[in-house]
């Protein structure tokens, strides 16, 4: 059996691989749109007597970290054909896929994991959640507070694209793990017909001036409800707003959608005010699962990447990492918050740690004290633990509103 790991090399070779995708992924056949069918560098697959097994793509994002932009790879389209499994092949192409991303600068990746399990023996820690409602518009006031004073503006995807596009620019400037959206992303993701055929709508609220202040992004479709009543459910695929009277305007307006039965919001951050804001918050139907997950390639310069919650310093030891072998060392990180420098040093650790759990703490969403309470951080002592927690605390809660 001859094994090689490498890109795809041209048009048939990227055939093949969205053909193995469709399938592992019970995908119907799209048109390229750049996502689903990257650039064949982009790729790293495993051939396996010239037969395609095993896929992965690499996709070249920004991201913002606690609001600075920063180089991350974004893995997708993870897969090995069944006739494949259980033969190392994946182990070799994420290998492979992280020496390239370090190669090419890129000092940590995320995805989204069709299995956490699959990913955490790779090196990758739970970096946000996934949270979704299911809203019965009928059972969704708000408990207090007078409407929203702006206007919506009704238009379709085509027409609302260069408006959305800049009020989107202007919401990720302070965020947490939004990515940097490409014309690309924004219609194979944000902008993606959920139903074929239906059209896609934008609202956009104005305030009293007329000045943009958020906007959503939906389809309404038949529901083939079978109690009487309202039978639509409108999907909400883009939720930005940029104070709470947006927040109350947008929600008044989907919520006044009489023959809607269900929204359903599927990209919801964790720290969403509408369990604060609703009459009955239970009607939200709000579930929380796991999000997206990152690892840290090049963990010297991901702790250089970001902008940290208080000034100090605090030595790291990141524990053996067979996938990326660089990372294993003592760090020390010295931060004003705004910036940070970091360095290899030879001193006992504040803590001690796998780089499964350094990206929980470089994203975000989990306290170190949080994870060391769950036996997953060794501290030095409490004081190490508060220093730590108050070092990586971020000003907004990790949250990736884009699939990819």
């Amino acid at each position: 059996m001859t094994v090689e790991i490498r890109s795809c090399r041209d048009g048939e070779e990227l055939k093949a691989y969205q053909k193995n995708v469709n399938y592992v992924f019970a995908s119907a056949p799209s048109e390229v749109d750049g996502l689903t069918t990257p650039a064949a560098d982009w790729t790293t697959c495993a051939w396996v007597d010239g037969q395609l097994a095993t896929t992965l793509a690499t996709l070249p994002f920004t991201v913002r970290l606690n609001g600075n932009p920063v180089k991350i790879g974004g893995v997708t389209a993870v897969g090995t054909m069944p006739a494949y499994r259980r033969q190392g092949l994946l182990r070799k192409v994420m290998h492979e896929a992280l020496r390239l991303m370090h190669e090419r600068d890129q000092h940590m990746a995320i995805l989204w994991a069709s299995m956490g399990a699959i990913y955490q023996r790779f090196g990758y820690g739970l970096a946000s959640a996934m949270v979704r409602y299911a809203v019965d518009p009928r059972f969704a006031q708000f408990h207090s507070g007078a409407p929203a004073p702006g206007s919506i503006e009704l238009l379709e995807k085509e027409e609302a694209f260069p408006i959305i596009k800049q009020d989107y620019i202007t919401w990720v400037q302070d965020k947490n793990l939004a990515i940097h959206r490409s014309s690309v992303l924004w219609q194979a993701s944000t902008l993606n017909a959920h139903v074929k055929d239906h059209p896609v709508y934008c609202a956009i609220y104005r305030d009293a001036n007329g000045e943009v202040r958020g906007h959503a992004v939906y389809q309404t479709t038949n529901g083939n409800f079978s109690e009487t009543g309202p039978g639509q459910v409108m999907n909400v695929s883009d939720f930005v707003w940029h104070d709470v009277e947006a927040y109350r305007g947008l929600w008044d307006y989907l919520r006044s959608h009489d023959l809607v039965r269900r929204i359903d919001f599927n990209h919801v951050a964790e720290d969403d005010p509408a369990p604060e804001l609703l009459l009955e918050p239970r009607m939200l139907n709000r579930r929380t699962s796991d999000g997206i997950w990152m690892r840290v390639v090049d963990a010297e310069k991901a702790l250089g990447d970001r902008p940290y919650g208080a000034r100090g310093e605090l030595t790291i030891s990141v524990a053996p990492d067979p996938m990326c072998p660089w990372n294993e060392g003592t760090y020390l990180l010295e931060t004003d918050g705004p910036s940070a420098s970091v360095r290899r040093v030879d001193r006992e650790p504040d803590l001690t740690l796998t780089v499964n759990e350094l990206a929980t703490l470089v994203s975000g969403y989990r306290g170190a004290s949080h994870l060391a309470r769950a036996g997953r951080v060794e501290a030095r002592d409490q004081q190490a633990l508060r220093t730590a927690d108050a070092i990586f605390r971020t000003e907004r809660t990790p949250h990736c509103p884009n699939d990819f």
